[in-house]
């Protein structure tokens, strides 16, 4: 059983952790302030890197839990699993998503001076997003508590949280320069 909670309690996190990076991540750019941008950064990356320490904490709990029948091929063919094939294949294609989105985000200070690489940062952290919202399919489809009340409100509450950044980053553009949109 401690394997099984230990999927579930790390799946959760994962899901406020990458909610908490998203709406960061929508709101950075309609801050001016250096310091606090600084600051909001600084919690945006730190929220994505405990997102993925305990996304890889699920992935490992789920895998070596004998109760259910998922072994690691699920991580190169998800329609193998024994259990929820479907949501398994939504599941590892927001893996997929998250790890992309974050290795671009952290090769970008490096790769800055590329002007290609800057070009298609944007597009290419995009994943991010992708990822956060098949990740709440996988919870919403997988989660064995997925019904119960408490999960229906932190899934809930992680949709209105990245909705709200959303709309308040788009009302905030055509306050931006050019320069500010692009990054």
């Amino acid at each position: 059983m401690t394997l099984w909670y230990l999927a579930r309690a790390a799946g959760v996190v994962t899901m406020v952790m990458f909610t908490l990076s998203a709406v960061l991540g929508m709101v950075m750019p309609n801050v001016r302030r250096p310091e606090r941008r600084f600051w909001l950064q600084y919690v945006h990356r730190s929220a994505a890197v405990t997102g993925l320490v305990l996304l890889t904490t699920h992935v490992v709990a789920v895998i070596a839990d004998s109760y259910v029948a998922i072994s690691p091929t699920v991580l190169v063919w998800p329609f193998g699993a024994g259990y929820r094939p479907f949501a398994m294949a939504v599941g590892v294609v927001a893996l997929y998503s998250l790890v992309l989105a974050s290795l671009v985000g952290a090769s970008r200070g490096r790769l800055a001076a590329s002007a290609t690489f800057t070009k298609y940062w944007r597009k290419l952290h995009i994943a991010a997003s992708v990822g956060w919202l098949l990740a709440i399919g996988h919870a919403l489809l997988a989660g064995t508590d997925r019904s119960t009340p408490w999960m229906l409100a932190i899934t809930i509450g992680c949709l209105t949280a990245v909705a709200t950044a959303g709309v308040y980053r788009l009302n905030a553009a055509p306050k931006l320069t050019r320069a500010w949109r692009t990054q």
